[in-house]
């Protein structure tokens, strides 16, 4: 199809709930791990605790594909708004590790709930034949995260006043509260315009799928193990280690709009991955480490929305939700395995560095484009 029709204008997507359900990105990512140690546990059990989250994702997202194309977009993010809201409750009331394995499982639910429907959403409103909506979702969903990220001042304040356990917790009912609001945003039901595209290409399906596998398992071997590693080889508090990240927020913003579902993207992708992540292990410095962050999310948000667009073009629309369902699972599986192992490893950025390879090898033998 060379025009949307004004069905499937991209002019009408709505992400403001898929913004809120967003927001407690930061708050996980960046003040999760300091409060691990606060309860007692280390790296390792960081490392868990994420491969939790995408374990919870691998056995759900399948089945949330099919709620997603037998019940509707809008009913699926409704409940995976609840979901997020009691996971998010669960770790404003946890005084144990074993809380906050069970809040992050929930958490991974919630996330195969919404992702999967907001995707098929975004495909169903003019995303398939459009390309750069899925990166307008992406920069929603980084509205949100950076919006979330007022946390991190939050957490700061409140630590010097009731201590870090506490501030993380009040922080925690905060979201929560804040994901039952997004509920009154969620977008109208669309699933009907998804019979316009019938034409499914399963081997070239299974190349993205493939592809996301192997970028899961990059991402999980050094994704929970940059806070550590900057708290534990540069000796800086919580929220210094924070501010590291400052810069690369503006790859998040702009670098999906780079994307492409296209082999270059993902091979240029990759690419810079690899050289990023090479310097990040390498870095004698806060500051240079930044830098490489900074490039290592150029890379992350081109490759990841580029397959993002390329999987809707080789399935059938009746099969979106479906289909992004495994996507995504396998995405986390690869994720799961190396947040597993990323505790254990002496320098998880170089071993990081072994499945990309892998992927720039397989772009040869895919059709993915």
């Amino acid at each position: 199809m060379a025009s949307t029709s004004s069905a499937t204008n991209t002019s009408r997507a709505d992400f403001r709930a898929y913004a809120i359900f967003s927001a407690p990105y930061s708050f996980v990512v960046f003040l999760f791990p300091f409060y691990v140690f606060e309860l007692g546990g280390d790296r390792k059990e960081v490392g868990v605790a994420y491969a939790l989250y995408a374990l919870a994702i691998v056995l759900t997202r399948p089945a949330s594909g099919g709620l997603v194309d037998s019940v509707g977009r809008r009913r699926v993010l409704a409940v995976g708004g609840v979901a997020l809201a009691a996971a998010m409750a669960l770790l404003g009331f946890s005084t144990a590790v074993l809380h906050v394995y069970v809040a992050l499982f929930l958490a991974g639910v919630a996330s195969s709930l919404v992702n999967v429907a907001v995707v098929a959403y975004v495909s169903d409103v003019g995303g398939l034949e459009d390309p750069v909506l899925y990166s307008k979702m992406r920069v929603a969903a980084a509205l949100g995260a950076v919006a979330g990220g007022v946390s991190i001042p939050a957490a700061y304040l409140l630590s010097g006043v009731a201590g870090y356990a506490v501030a993380f917790r009040a922080l925690a009912l905060a979201f929560a509260a804040a994901s039952l609001i997004a509920l009154a945003f969620l977008p109208g039901e669309t699933r009907h315009l998804s019979s316009r595209h019938k034409w499914t290409d399963m081997a070239a399906a299974a190349c993205v799928i493939w592809l996301s596998l192997l970028l899961g398992l990059a991402l999980g071997l050094y994704g929970p193990q940059i806070l550590p590693h900057l708290h534990l080889k540069f000796s800086l508090s919580p929220f210094t280690a924070i501010l590291v990240y400052l810069p690369a927020v503006v790859a998040w913003l702009y670098g999906p709009r780079l994307a492409r579902p296209s082999r270059r993207v993902v091979a240029a992708g990759a690419a810079v991955m690899s050289i990023a992540l090479l310097g990040m292990g390498l870095s004698p410095s806060p500051v240079l480490f930044s830098v490489f962050w900074l490039l290592e999310s150029f890379g992350v948000a081109a490759v990841s929305t580029a397959l993002d667009q390329s999987l809707a073009r080789h399935m059938a629309g009746a099969y979106w939700g479906r289909g992004y369902g495994v996507y995504q699972a396998v995405n986390n599986l690869g994720y799961s395995m190396g947040a597993a192992a990323s505790g254990y490893l002496p320098d998880p950025f170089i071993y990081a560095v072994v499945p990309l390879v892998a992927l720039l090898a397989s772009l040869s033998m895919c059709k993915a484009r």
